[in-house]
């Protein structure tokens, strides 16, 4: 059976918005509840950049390795994996949430 893979994470899976924003979730979701209880909410969102950050980088850097293009490709794209992960988030943890809108007065 050639088309199981043998690791369910590589660094070929790591490159991409999908296997990254996946690992993301996953990461901030069993650390999330250490910081949650010290820091605003708003913090847990930053962490989940940090974190897309230090994971593109790693994948990028033992895959091909950084040049200055990367740097920046990868600053932009830490964001684009980001807001995949915490839409991850949504739908998985949190399907049903009611959603609290603010309209502004005109």
């Amino acid at each position: 059976m050639d088309w199981l893979p043998e690791q369910f994470f590589d660094i070929n899976t790591l490159n991409t918005v999908g296997g990254s924003a996946v690992a993301v979730y996953m990461i901030v979701r069993f650390t999330k509840p250490i910081f949650k209880r010290v820091l605003p909410d708003w913090s847990i969102r930053f962490y989940t950049l940090i974190i897309s950050w230090g994971v593109l980088f790693f994948a990028r850097s033992v895959s091909r390795g950084l040049t200055v293009t990367d740097w920046g490709l990868t600053l932009l794209d830490g964001f684009i994996v980001t807001f995949a992960a915490m839409g991850l988030h949504e739908t998985v943890a949190d399907p049903r949430a009611l959603k609290t809108f603010i309209y502004r007065r005109k």
